[in-house]
Order: structure tokens, then C-alpha cells, then sequence
């Protein structure tokens, strides 16, 4: 009997070790499986939030051009004012270049925070500004009135700095809108 005990002890054993083993592997791979998910999910977490950044980079990185770009060809046009012919060749320019302003401005201020679509607005106003002055100053060149020709420069000349402040505050704006959040140590 004693070979029989020990048949059935070893058999028994043999039993035990593999539900064990068979036990232990099961919750391996569901814990694998689990963490395979998890890291699946960060990945894609991370792509998604990577990919808004990006999004939310080219929108600031854009309008900030735009600004650029049309304050520029205002300042060519102050050149010329009171030279119909170039003046109104820069302003049909000018004219397309404060739409893609307006469009560019509209998609900043989407992309928000609050802060960089506030500064988005007040650039966009400041270069309207602008703008508005350059063309108020070729009109007063047309007049040939001396003292209208001096304020209307001397606002151009504001308009045009504030515009550029506006620029600025802007882009500082966007900075920190694409800054990383600062962590505090726990």
C-alpha cells in the first residue's frame, strides 16, 4: 500500500502544482493584459494631448504672422501716403492680408485660454487701429492741410506702437498658454 500512498500522494501533488502553476499564469497574464491596456491608453492619452498642443502652437504661431505680416504692409503704406497710385496697390494688399488677420485671429481666440484669446482681441483691435490710422493719414495728405498731416502722422506713429505692445502681450500670452505646467514638489 505503501507504492499506492505514495502513487496517489505524488499524483495528488502533481495535480496541486499544476492548478498552482496553471493559477499563477492566469493571473500574470490578465495583470499583463491590464497593463498592456493601461499603456496603451497613456500612449494614446499622450498622443491626443501632444497633438493639441501642436494644434493649439500653429494657431498662436499663425495669427502672430499674420499680425506681422499686415503690420508690416501698413508701415510700407505710411511710406507712400499721399501717393494714390502705390497707396491703393499696398491697400488692395493690405486688404487680403487683414482678412487672413481676421481669420487667423478668430482661431486663436478658439484655441483659447481666456488670457491668449483676450490678447488676441486686443491685437487684432490694435491693429485695426493701425489701420484705421494709415488710412485717415493718406486722406489728410490728399487734404494738404499741414496741421491735419501732423496729427494724423503723430496717431499713426501711436497706433503703430501699440500695435506692436499688442504683439507682444500676445505672444507672451501664447507662451504661457504653451508652457508646461510647473510642478511643485510633494
Amino acid at each position: 500500500m505503501d507504492a499506492s500512498w505514495t502513487a496517489v500522494i505524488a499524483a495528488g501533488s502533481a495535480v496541486v502544482a499544476s492548478a498552482t502553476t496553471g493559477w499563477f499564469t492566469t493571473v500574470a497574464a490578465r495583470t499583463q493584459a491590464r497593463l498592456h491596456r493601461e499603456m496603451q491608453g497613456a500612449q494614446l492619452r499622450h498622443a491626443q494631448v501632444e497633438h493639441r498642443y501642436q494644434q493649439r502652437r500653429q494657431a498662436y504661431a499663425d495669427f502672430a504672422k499674420a499680425a506681422g505680416v499686415l503690420h508690416s504692409r501698413l508701415g510700407d503704406m505710411v511710406a507712400v501716403a499721399g501717393d494714390p497710385e502705390a497707396f491703393s496697390l499696398l491697400l488692395d494688399e493690405a486688404r487680403a492680408e487683414r482678412t487672413v488677420l481676421l481669420s487667423t485671429m478668430h482661431v486663436a481666440f478658439l484655441e483659447g485660454p481666456p488670457a491668449v484669446g483676450d490678447a488676441a482681441r486686443d491685437l487684432y483691435e490694435a491693429v485695426n487701429g493701425f489701420w484705421s490710422a494709415t488710412r485717415r493719414l493718406n486722406d489728410a495728405k490728399h487734404s494738404g492741410t499741414p496741421a491735419d498731416i501732423a496729427e494724423h502722422l503723430a496717431l499713426t506713429n501711436r497706433r503703430r506702437i501699440e500695435a506692436r505692445a499688442g504683439r507682444d502681450a500676445f505672444v507672451e500670452a501664447a507662451r504661457e498658454a504653451l508652457a508646461p505646467p510647473v510642478s511643485t514638489p510633494a
